[in-house]
């Protein structure tokens, strides 16, 4: 499918003296419709005649218009990492309640209260690995056996 390369600036006179002949051939009718119109309104004052004068005017050829410039290709946004997480036992009862929450190292404490908690109250409780997103303002050295 190699062609022969094609002159651009030939092509660009082509173009303009195509658009040349079509303006050419736009006002000539406008012009026949001013002689008719002129029988029919020849008393009518000095508006009609400043209207002429400015339709006698050639138009300018029209400009081509502009290509338009592609679209930039937009970066896609970089993916947010995910918070860092920890895993902590909680101690939850028969309706998935959760009853009281221990850090991981501590599954004998946890095991113990969930073991306390049956024999006082006469239900089903178990331990399940909770995983919640660590706060970025507490120390990471700092003791966190908390029980609610």
């Amino acid at each position: 499918m190699a062609g022969r390369i094609l002159n651009r600036r030939e092509l660009r006179k082509q173009s303009d003296e195509a658009e040349a002949r079509e303006s050419r051939q736009d006002t000539e009718p406008a012009d026949e419709d001013e002689v008719d119109g002129a029988d029919e309104d020849e008393g009518e004052g000095p508006a009609d005649e400043a209207e002429d004068e400015g339709d006698e005017k050639p138009r300018p050829a029209k400009k081509p218009a502009k290509a338009k410039a592609p679209a930039k290709a937009r970066k896609p946004r970089k993916p947010k990492a995910a918070p860092r997480m920890r895993a902590r036992w909680g101690v939850f009862d028969a309706s998935m309640r959760q009853v009281a929450i221990f850090d991981y190292n501590q599954r004998a404490a946890a095991d113990e209260k969930a073991a306390e908690l049956a024999a006082k109250k006469n239900g089903t409780f178990f331990l399940q690995l909770v995983k919640e997103p660590m706060p970025e303002d507490a120390p990471q050295d700092a003791p966190g056996a908390a029980a609610k």
